[in-house]
């Protein structure tokens, strides 16, 4: 039976919606509808942990050779944009000297614990979470332990975010984010509800017209989420339902959605992921020295031009890759 009867398109198509969104949810829209865009796309990050979780499910036949070869190819990823962004705060500090280089005792151990950036651009805080679940699912993921606890280990961490984001700040209580939007919380809470999941795919059967009103309906109540609690918590609480009901259409789905967005998703999600801080706080550097900064007709097209330029030049990174492995092969 051939691994192409089994590949699932439609995933690869909602990580292109993802990667999509991920730009519009960093570098925003301006106003009231920068904020509904953003409220309304916190599943981005919550999928891509699933889809690492979904596909590290094999009953019994992912190997410790196989998950250790998981943590190379990240840590690679990972080190890479690592210093591509340590590279690109050097230049941005050297030219315009508005970038702090420091880094403190303190900060290092956030950094280590809680995978909060420093220096590093905030968004490459996902390549070293995923990084981390890696290293735990390379020890653990093969073991009857994880299999059978993985339910509680997923509703424990989603639980615990909920608890110290959105009920800390209903009760008055102020929590840095980087406590419940980390590697054990928020990453190992979805990557191991992918895990569930794949582990009870079989049980799980929905139509595609339940999904999408699910869907729909938790992605409004995201954004009335949203303006109720007057804050962003990078996961509405709302978004699990919403990205679950997501994932599960997927499922149904698997040979549906093929096209350039699903070809995006396969190929240059994560070029798009760890590209668009660069390209976003470049074309800053350009409005600022061309003066549109305050110009609110280019506030709007911001957005979409990091867009369309992070795609430019994922595809051109994407085809630098696969040239150099055709020649070293």
């Amino acid at each position: 039976m051939s691994t192409q009867k089994h590949y699932n398109y439609c995933l690869d198509y909602l990580k292109g919606i993802a990667c999509i969104f991920v730009v519009f949810m960093h570098c925003e829209f301006p106003g009231f509808f920068g904020i509904a865009v953003q409220a309304i796309s916190r599943f981005c990050v919550p999928l891509f942990f699933m889809v690492s979780g979904f596909y590290c499910y094999k009953e019994f036949t992912i190997t410790m050779p196989k998950r250790r070869n998981k943590v190379i190819h990240i840590w690679g990823i990972t080190v890479n944009a690592s210093l591509f962004y340590i590279l690109f705060a050097l230049v941005q500090s050297w030219i315009w000297g508005d970038v702090s280089l420091t880094v403190s005792f303190g900060k290092i151990i956030v950094f280590v614990c809680f995978n909060q950036m420093y220096i590093i651009v905030s968004q490459m805080w996902f390549l070293f979470a995923l990084l981390y679940v890696y290293v735990v699912y390379m020890f653990v993921g093969g073991t009857d332990w994880f299999r059978q606890h993985s339910i509680k280990i997923a509703g424990t961490c989603l639980i615990l975010y909920v608890c110290l984001a959105q009920g800390c700040h209903i009760v008055g209580l102020s929590v840095p984010n980087f406590i419940y939007k980390n590697w054990l919380i928020e990453g190992l809470g979805f990557f191991t509800l992918g895990y569930v999941i794949h582990k009870y795919q079989k049980s799980l059967s929905y139509n595609n017209s339940t999904l999408l009103s699910i869907v729909a309906l938790f992605t409004v109540l995201s954004l009335i989420e949203r303006f109720l609690l007057e804050r962003d918590f990078g996961v509405n609480i709302c978004s699990i339902p919403q990205v679950t009901a997501l994932f599960l259409y997927a499922l149904n789905n698997p040979k549906s959605h093929k096209g350039y967005i699903q070809r995006l998703g396969k190929t240059c999600s994560m070029f798009i992921y760890i590209l668009h801080p660069f390209v976003w706080h470049s074309l800053e550097r350009v409005y600022n020295a061309v003066h549109i900064n305050g110009n609110i007709v280019a506030l709007y097209l911001m957005p979409l031009a990091v867009l369309l330029l992070t795609i430019l030049l994922s595809v051109f990174c994407y085809r630098c890759q696969n040239k150099m492995k055709t020649q070293l092969s």
